[in-house]
């Protein structure tokens, strides 16, 4: 008989807000339907169906974030032998360790989980590792890989474009990064006006009338895109702008050093390890446009350094273990069920 999982996230590949993580853990679920019987459950979002199956796995979007606790238990009594696993949900997280649900794991981006209770096994996921703990080990943590492919097979390498091009990547929840992006291209155009900024990705709140009208033919608002064509305009570009004043997971830092094109970060923890405080990338010295202007200037003036970081940043992302999640995932699986 198939057991049944059932995942609580706070988003998922088809809402507006997904970033990154939604992806891979959207990657990760569907590669398990082959064993399990797999259900996300979601808060709904204007234009979503209410239950829809990608890639086999079942999407139930109920609620919003004010009334989704309601709904979490109704699926739960619904479902008594689901086990269950929560993402980045600390209200719910905090009620289902004192064990109103004992056979939760919990899914979060913290490097620590101070709330777990000895009992517990949690997930963690970081910007750099996937780990997970278990009070049945010797060890506390047992460390398993990003599997950066199940997001992105395709890592060709293509030619740089001829004008100076920098990428940003939208993430729709945060506007202020967008803001950031624009004033910074704006500072860079002043010293070199055959600058151009590409801006992939669902962009609900723009800047353009903070942008002077001579500059705005060099904006490009290219929209959504699937992750193969998405790759390709950043292989292309010069580099690619993460101006995230978030704990991020760096995921897309690591999807663009593959295909050639280094990053320019803000100091955020998780951003900071993706290009390893500078080594392998450039990490502005505040977290401000200025910041991020700056090290613009640098990788178009020194052509050595940026030439340096950008072979750094192809073979940090080549260390990582590409392929090894999915088994290992499924191996902490069975051990569990």
């Amino acid at each position: 008989m198939r057991k049944s999982l059932l995942f609580l996230t706070s988003s998922d590949v088809q809402n507006p807000d997904a970033d990154f993580s939604d992806y891979l853990l959207h990657e990760l679920f569907k590669r398990m339907t082959d064993e399990y019987d797999v259900t996300c459950l979601t808060p709904a979002f204007f234009g979503g169906r209410d239950v829809e199956s990608i890639g086999g796995v079942t999407y139930i979007r109920r609620g919003t974030s004010g009334s989704f606790l309601w709904h979490v238990f109704c699926q739960i009594r619904s479902r008594p032998e689901a086990f269950v696993f929560l993402a980045n949900l600390p209200f719910l997280e905090y009620l289902f360790q004192w064990g109103t649900v004992p056979h939760a794991r919990f899914l979060t981006r913290s490097s620590k989980y101070p709330m777990a209770s000895p009992s517990q096994t949690s997930f963690v996921f970081h910007p750099s590792v996937l780990t997970a703990e278990s009070a049945q080990t010797d060890q506390p943590f047992v460390l398993l890989p990003e599997g950066l492919d199940l997001l992105s097979p395709e890592s060709a390498r293509l030619e740089k474009e001829k004008r100076p091009t920098f990428v940003y990547v939208s993430r729709p929840s945060q506007p202020k990064e967008l803001f950031d992006a624009c004033q910074a291209f704006i500072a860079v155009y002043q010293e070199f006006p055959e600058v151009q900024l590409w801006i992939i990705g669902h962009c609900p709140t723009r800047f353009d009338s903070s942008i002077p009208e001579t500059m705005r033919a060099y904006l490009h608002y290219l929209g959504d895109m699937e992750p193969a064509a998405r790759n390709r305009y950043i292989s292309r570009a010069t580099a690619l702008l993460v101006p995230s004043r978030e704990d991020n997971w760096g995921m897309i830092i690591y999807e663009a050093a593959r295909v050639g094109t280094p990053a320019i970060v803000y100091e955020t923890p998780g951003l900071c390890d993706a290009v390893q405080y500078g080594m392998t990338g450039y990490l502005a010295k505040i977290n401000h446009p200025g910041g991020l202007a700056a090290e613009m200037r640098s990788c178009l003036l020194d052509q050595t350094t940026y030439q340096m970081l950008r072979y750094a940043a192809h073979q940090f992302s080549t260390t990582k273990h590409h392929h090894d999640l999915e088994p290992h995932f499924r191996e902490w699986l069975r051990t569990q069920l």
